[in-house]
Formats: C-alpha cells, sequence, structure tokens
C-alpha cells in the first residue's frame, strides 16, 4: 500500500498512525510512485490550491494502479466528499473521525462495490480520537505529540473548524504515555502539536492547561528537547516565558506565532481577537527574556478588504519587528467561511504580487537572523543527510546547520561552530575540545 500526505503537522502525524495500522496487519509500504494493492491520500482543504492538489495526486494514483483501492481522507474529504467521490476511479471517502476505522473500511469493503463515503458531522466529534496513537515516525529524529485537535474560534477566513470538528483536548496521562514512548524509541526531540493549542484543556473535566502539560513533559528527565508547533499569540504567556527561560535549550528557544496580518482593521475583519500593539508587546517581551529567540510568524495577503494602505502597514509592522521568518498565505476563498461573503474580494494578481513581497522580505529577516550566529558554537540534533552527502540538523531555535560528518552522528547532539550562514541556515565544522575552549 501506499500514502501520500498534504498539508499540516497534523496530517503527516495521522498518515503515520494509519501507517503503523496497515503494517501491523500485514500490508508492505511502497513509494506513491510505485504500483499498490491500496492508496490512501490525506487531503488538505486550507486553499483551492490543496484542493486542486488533493484531486491531482488521486488522479495520478487511478492512473497508475486503476485496479487498485483508492481512498481520499482528510480535511478536503471531510468538508466536501460528494466532490471526491466524483472523482473517476476513488472508492472511499473518509473524514477526519474515520480516520481511525481505515484499515478496516478498506480490508471489509469488497473489491467490486460502488464508490461510499464516510464522514461523521461536526457537530457529532466531541472527544479527542485516541485511535491514532503513532509509535514510530520516517524521522529517526523528531517526533510529533497530538495533544488538541479541533477548533471554536470561527475566524472568518478559515474552513479548519468545519474540516477538523470541535475543539477538543487529549487527556495528560495519555500524551505523557505518548511520551514515555516516542522516548524509549529513540527520539531526542518532541513536538506538541495541535490545532489551537493554546485552548489546551479548557474541555477536559480536570483543571489542566497547556503549561501544566509543558511542565510535566519537562520533568521526564530522559526528554532532550521539546518544541511547540504554532501557537496564537494571546496563549505566549508569562509563565511560557518563564519556563523557556528557565529550560532552554531542552525546551526549545523558538515560537512559530499565528499573527495573520499586520493591519488592526483587518484583523477584526478577520475575527482575531489581539491587537497589533499587543502582539508588538509580546515580541520586546520575548527577545527581552529569552535572547535570540526565534520567532516566525504565519502571514496572510490578499484578505478581502485590504487595500495598498492596509499592505503597507503590514510590511512596516513586519519589517521592524523581530521575526526570523514568514510562512506566507495567499487568501483563499472557501465555502462555509464569513470571508467569502464579505465584498471588496482582492484581485488574485495584487494578492500574488504582495504575497512575493513579505517573502523577499522573510529571505533577508532569515539571512540577518542566521548571520547572529556566524563565528558561534551551537548544540545541533543531527537528523540525516543532505542530497550534497553533507550531515544537516537544527539547533533548539531551529536554525538548518550543515558539515562533514559521520552517519553515527545521526540523531545525537553534536557542537559545531557556525563558520558562514544564509537565507537558507548555516555552515559548521565540528568542535574539537580545543575549538571547544576557543570558542565557549
Amino acid at each position: 500500500m501506499a500514502l501520500h500526505t498534504l498539508g499540516c503537522r497534523l496530517n503527516q502525524y495521522e498518515t503515520e498512525a494509519i501507517r503503523e495500522r496497515f503494517v501491523a496487519r500485514g500490508f508492505q509500504v511502497v513509494p506513491f510512485t510505485e504500483k499498490a494493492d491500496v492508496y490512501v491520500v490525506n487531503t488538505c482543504t486550507v486553499t483551492n490550491k490543496a484542493d486542486s492538489r488533493a484531486r491531482q495526486v488521486l488522479r495520478r494514483a487511478v492512473r497508475l494502479a486503476p485496479d487498485a483501492t483508492i481512498v481520499a481522507t482528510g480535511c478536503y474529504a471531510q468538508t466536501n466528499a460528494e466532490e471526491l467521490l466524483n472523482i473517476e476511479g476513488v472508492d472511499l471517502v473518509l473524514g477526519n473521525a474515520e480516520k481511525g476505522d481505515l484499515v478496516d473500511i478498506v480490508l471489509s469493503r469488497e473489491h467490486d462495490s460502488s464508490p461510499k463515503s464516510y464522514v461523521t458531522r461536526r457537530s457529532e466529534i466531541r472527544t479527542f480520537d485516541d485511535r491514532l496513537d503513532v509509535t514510530a515516525f520516517e524521522n529517526r529524529t523528531r517526533a510529533t505529540l497530538k495533544i488538541q485537535d479541533g477548533c471554536d474560534q470561527f475566524c472568518s477566513f478559515c474552513i479548519i473548524p468545519w474540516a477538523r470538528g470541535r475543539h477538543r483536548s487529549r487527556p495528560l496521562k495519555d500524551i505523557l504515555k505518548q511520551a514515555r514512548t516516542f522516548l524509549d524509541s529513540g527520539y531526542k526531540e518532541i513536538v506538541l502539536s495541535g490545532v489551537h493549542l493554546g485552548e489546551y484543556g479548557s474541555d477536559l473535566k480536570d483543571s489542566i492547561d497547556l503549561i501544566q502539560v509543558i511542565e510535566h513533559i519537562l520533568s521526564i528527565p530522559e526528554l532532550p528537547r521539546l518544541r511547540l508547533s504554532s501557537i496564537w499569540p494571546t496563549d505566549v504567556t508569562d509563565d511560557l516565558i518563564r519556563l523557556m527561560q528557565q529550560h532552554a535549550p531542552r525546551f526549545c528557544r523558538y515560537l512559530h506565532l499565528a499573527v495573520q496580518h499586520g493591519d488592526n482593521e483587518i484583523l477584526r475583519s478577520m475575527k482575531r481577537t489581539y491587537t497589533i500593539e499587543e502582539t508588538s508587546s509580546l515580541l520586546e517581551k520575548l527577545t527581552k527574556k529569552v535572547p535570540d529567540i526565534c520567532i516566525g510568524a504565519d502571514i496572510m495577503v490578499g484578505f478581502p478588504g485590504e487595500t495598498d494602505s492596509h499592505f503597507q502597514r503590514m510590511v512596516d509592522f513586519l519589517d521592524r519587528s523581530p521575526f526570523a521568518y514568514f510562512h506566507v498565505f495567499t487568501y483563499s476563498r472557501r465555502d462555509h467561511t464569513r470571508a467569502a461573503q464579505m465584498p471588496n474580494q482582492v484581485d488574485l494578481k495584487a494578492a500574488q504580487e504582495r504575497s512575493r513581497e513579505i517573502r523577499a522580505l522573510s529571505e533577508r529577516k532569515t539571512h540577518d537572523y542566521n548571520a547572529r550566529f556566524k563565528e558561534t558554537q551551537v548544540e545541533v540534533l543531527a537528523e540525516e543527510r543532505n542530497a550534497n552527502g553533507q550531515l544537516i540538523g537544527r539547533t533548539d531555535r531551529f536554525m538548518k546547520v550543515e558539515w562533514v560528518g559521520e552517519d553515527h552522528s545521526i540523531n545525537s547532539f553534536v557542537t559545531l561552530k557556525v563558520e558562514d550562514t544564509d537565507h537558507q541556515g548555516a555552515s559548521g565544522v565540528l568542535c574539537t575540545p580545543e575549538a571547544g575552549k576557543k570558542f565557549l
């Protein structure tokens, strides 16, 4: 069987869980470009481009193996099952709540049966699904730990509350059990992930929040490194900053903020719950209390009603702020969202030009941020070899570093002297004991 994942870290996590369940039932996993008996495409629907990509991948699988069982699952399947079911050759369309049953549904299907969809409605998705626990990832060094799913925020542009369902949190005991499984399997870094991490615990009977989850995981002595995935600016509390101060570099000096825009009028129209002034205050506090912290941001351009003035105010805000990079998204009109009905939809060509400008700014920001570490000593988790034959890995600040090294270093921490940097990362050399004395 073969799998293909589109979209976010949560989709990648759930694909790994599906893969494990197929293997446990005797299947061999092959690359998606090879012939297989079953193809599973875990779809994303955050943009029109993601939808188009999912359809392309499904049709490619049909052409490659017309007699195979073709399965579409994920967020596109959840929100628009009929559209995927109408693709000739697609046999099964399963919503996000059905991922835990996917293998059983495939195995119980008769080969000549008609295409069918199984999609649980959002209102019926009420509890965290622990059937998708993962024990191993293809990346041998970093493990994603999903602690929360769904969202009740309903930002005006976002389809995710419909695609992922209600906000729901994973019980602490299950989180710690999963963390222990990863550590026992040799993973050196755990990444806490969710759709809306800062809401963790608000739906549980026990009085617990994200800070307590982090504290419990950091209390595990064997844990080398803990990282957070995307988080709202409003969820970065003084307690979170305190933990980062106290436990760095084990608790990575890294935050990816779901900022979305740099103009208050657009933020209000997006139904975000913070202002640019509040985000600026947070950034000032973070850079003061956690020196050289890497701060990234999600940024959307071309939101309905975004004028040249709105965009320029965002550019000015991003340029003067201490961000290290941006993930840039061009607004994509989504059914079921308020923004889809808003007037003054931005011309696509104008939006794409604005995206290019922010991406160019991001490259400059990353270049300047990485340059801070030139001629310094950094600790890197070695991950793999790149196409040039060099080892590559990440610092706790998520700067990518490449160097000449041996395979036995993979999945271990090494100390490097950074010799050169650019907008993509850095290159370094292993520190000898003498070099360590020199550069520490």
